[in-house]
């Protein structure tokens, strides 16, 4: 005992700042020592990058942590590389065009833009990356999805089959979501051979462990094997819920004068996670959830939804929510019992809060903010629909 607050004497006045400093649950991480897991995927963007004409796509649902392995994906291959490399890294918008995505990418690795053209075309970012002899670039564009010009698709088709056919010493990486890669590859077939489609998943149970273990342990704390599964079972694969249970029940250990975090602390967490959620997503829950009706089926459906088994892309269909909608409801439930629920929850009127694919009787739905899904879970278990058990059952056969 004298020992413990020995210890707590000298670690706890900063265990707060530092534990801030482990956990990065707002901003997306842009060092490689704070970045966990996706060996498998590093390792095949090391392997496009060695192969001339090679370039690669990364696509997935939001949040999984695109733009985490954009940022450090420059550490992670310069070991590998033989010759000199020079990385670039752009980030798009709405507005972002053709010409300001290159004269970016030339401004960061030295090369002379092609402001003065009044309109840059294939040529120039052909011509300009030739220039350089000397090194290896690895240029990569994030967020590619958000840009509206209807002629990106067909510029950077164009552009990954020239650089390819050229012969130039240049890996091109788009990051992006996962309704991209289809229309980019449709604008140009044989733009197949030379473009690495990688899939970006949500991060396994084991993935996601290694973020909360490497926070905690990392500001001299310890956690109990409890709380770190059930931080794991509720984020469901998501990286931005693992950083947020992992700095908020720290925070609730510290508050009770504890350097180890408990099953208790996860608890307390989930409520101040819930009280704390931003802004919109508090909103569209409530807009996607209310009813006069006492036993609120829109809640008890889109509940359903969080908890039903999904594709590798974050799909579901009707069939797999009514498994989870009849233990919500205490009752065995057909599918016609909730599908206008569905529906609902697909409308504008309720936030659109799910995305609705297909046609009448094959419709595939998924939530349009991945970050609602385990928000939904914490709620039901805030109304006691769901328990601990019943989030472990889905995490395990969706892992």
């Amino acid at each position: 005992m004298v020992d413990e607050l020995l210890q707590w004497d000298a670690l706890g006045p900063d265990l707060d700042i530092r534990l801030s400093q482990a956990f990065r649950p707002s901003t997306a991480i842009d060092r490689k020592d704070f970045f966990h897991g996706r060996n498998a995927l590093i390792r095949r963007l090391v392997d496009t990058a060695n192969q001339s004409g090679q370039h690669a796509i990364i696509y997935g649902e939001r949040g999984v942590g695109k733009t985490s392995l954009a940022n450090v994906l420059a550490d992670f291959l310069t070991p590998y590389i033989s010759e000199s490399i020079a990385v670039a890294k752009v980030n798009c918008y709405r507005e972002t065009t053709y010409q300001g995505i290159w004269d970016s990418l030339f401004k960061q690795v030295g090369l002379s833009e092609k402001s003065e053209y009044n309109s840059l075309i294939l040529d120039d970012v052909v011509d300009t990356l030739r220039e350089d002899t000397e090194r290896k670039l690895i240029l990569i564009v994030d967020e590619f999805d958000r840009i509206e010009d209807p002629d990106i698709d067909v510029l950077f088709a164009d552009t990954i089959k020239a650089l390819s056919d050229f012969n130039v010493d240049t890996t091109l990486i788009l990051v992006g979501v996962a309704d991209d890669i289809d229309d980019l590859i449709t604008e140009h077939e044989s733009v197949n051979r030379c473009l690495v489609q990688i899939h970006l998943p949500r991060m396994s149970v084991d993935e996601l462990r290694e973020i909360v273990k490497f926070g905690i342990d990392g500001v001299g704390m310890e956690i109990s094997q409890d709380a770190i599964h059930q931080i794991c079972a509720v984020s469901l694969g998501l990286p931005h819920y693992a950083h947020s249970f992992g700095l908020a029940s720290g925070r609730a250990a510290i508050d009770r004068m504890s350097l180890k975090v408990e099953t208790p602390d996860v608890d307390t967490a989930m409520n101040t996670l819930i009280s704390e959620s931003q802004q919109t997503v508090l909103q569209r829950f409530d807009m996607a959830t209310s009813s006069p009706r006492r036993q609120n089926n829109y809640f008890k459906a889109l509940l359903a939804c969080a908890l039903a088994q999904t594709d590798a892309l974050g799909y579901f269909r009707a069939a797999n929510v009514r498994e989870p909608y009849s233990q919500i409801t205490g009752h065995d439930q057909t599918i016609s019992s909730f599908s206008r629920h569905l529906h609902g929850l697909s409308s504008e009127e309720r936030g659109a809060v799910l995305q609705k694919f297909g046609e009448a009787h094959n419709y595939r739905f998924r939530f349009t903010d991945p970050v609602m899904q385990p928000h939904v879970l914490m709620r039901g278990m805030e109304r006691n629909l769901i328990n601990w058990d019943g989030i472990n059952a889905i995490t395990s056969r969706n892992d």
